[in-house]
């Protein structure tokens, strides 16, 4: 009897034991394997485009230049033989990579009269080369002798630069800017007495221009910013022809597309125009396009908008025409940080900005708010409105 008890005892332990087995094995097969893992904090971070310039008179002390830094002694009396030297230092101050222009702008004359009696420019005689430097020169000669193959006149230069490069992090360029008036410049240059009335003058800024270089990467490769501007100082020309075709961002001091005169452009480009101050440090200007004279400019397209425009001076023109330029545009996107100047003639001039294509951001072509008659909508075409967005198409 006790046998069988304990039989009976042993064979519901058995039974109890194998139900948990399955009930443990039915639950295991609808489980899956699981672990974790984690990373701690993803963190991302805006890169920094910074590009610093300094000047130095002897290669050992250097300092920032500013709006108001005089690099050249503004009381020179220029004669054939002068020469003057000042070494900038191009820095990288920023996380990337970038690419840059060193070159002048608000290249200003006044003429005076020399003692053959003729109207002369001192720009017209004047030269300036660029060259790198590691130490300074030793003396006028050999500061000569370094630029002068690359050397032109200050009129020949006009704002477009002198010398540029790619720059990555955490490095420098040192340059030699070498001022001079050759020995074989005669009577030319000479003005007609001692009196300043008689004597030409010139002035003009120095400033170096920066963009994205095509060098970080990343998941798709080093291109994504390889659309950045290809030309990043301003154009200016007096006559010829000329086409843009290269993305640029430069000084919009006087327009980053200077047209004057007889001179023809026709633009397929984006222009971004860099808000900058005048010598005085008084004014400022962001125009991607200033055409005078007769001039004519053609825009096919391209992306034209104001960069680094102070809240507390927005007043400048994206596109303007004065004298009696002529503009034509046939495409293009066109953003003005104050809409209602995104295109403008001056008052009682002859301009005229005609659109036949292009977009316009908050500015409607067809109805400009400053002058009459500056700013019309060809016949055949009309404007669309999309958002912020004014269409000129065709009807």
């Amino acid at each position: 009897m006790t046998n069988s008890k304990s039989t009976k005892r042993a064979l519901l332990t058995s039974v109890l034991a194998l139900l948990m087995c399955v009930t443990m094995l039915v639950g295991a097969t609808f489980a899956w394997f699981t672990d974790t893992a984690s990373t701690g904090v993803n963190k991302i971070q805006a890169g920094n485009l910074d590009v610093e310039l300094e000047y130095s008179k002897d290669f050992t002390e250097w300092k920032k230049v500013n709006d108001t830094t005089k690099v050249f002694e503004d009381s020179t009396l220029w004669e054939p033989g002068r020469t003057e030297v000042v070494y900038l230092r191009v820095k990288n101050a920023g996380t990337l990579a970038l690419k840059y222009t060193l070159g002048i702008y608000n290249l200003y004359n006044s003429t005076g009269k020399n003692v053959l009696g003729n109207k002369y420019s001192l720009s017209d005689y004047v030269k300036l080369g660029v060259a790198e430097a590691d130490a300074a020169y030793a003396d006028r000669a050999a500061a000569i002798s370094a630029v002068q193959d690359s050397a032109k006149t200050l009129n020949s230069i006009g704002d477009t630069g002198v010398v540029g490069a790619d720059l990555a992090t955490n490095t420098t360029k040192v340059y030699a800017m070498v001022l001079y008036m050759p020995t074989e410049v005669g009577n030319e240059a000479n003005p007609k007495n001692n009196d300043p009335y008689w004597a030409a003058k010139v002035s003009f800024g120095i400033s170096v221009s920066a963009t994205q270089a095509m060098s970080e990467s990343d998941s798709f490769g080093n291109t994504y910013d390889e659309d950045a501007a290809a030309i990043l100082s301003a154009i200016s020309f007096s006559s010829g022809k000329h086409e843009i075709t290269q993305n640029m961002q430069a000084s919009g001091r006087f327009g980053a597309v200077q047209a004057e005169r007889t001179a023809k452009f026709t633009i397929n480009a984006d222009v971004y125009a860099v808000y900058t101050k005048d010598t005085s440090g008084t004014t400022g200007g962001a125009m991607a396009v200033s055409a005078d004279g007769d001039s004519k400019v053609i825009i096919n397209g391209g992306d034209f908008r104001q960069v680094s425009v102070p809240a507390d001076d927005p007043v400048c023109d994206l596109i303007y025409a004065l004298g009696n330029a002529q503009i034509e545009i046939n495409g293009g996107t066109f953003k003005a940080v104050l809409p209602e100047r995104t295109l403008n003639c001056l008052d009682g001039s002859n301009a005229k900005i005609t659109v036949k294509g292009g977009s316009f951001y908050m500015y409607d072509p067809s109805h400009p708010t400053l002058g009459d008659n500056e700013v019309v909508v060809a016949a055949g075409y009309h404007v669309v409105q999309d958002g912020d967005w004014y269409n000129v198409v065709a009807d």
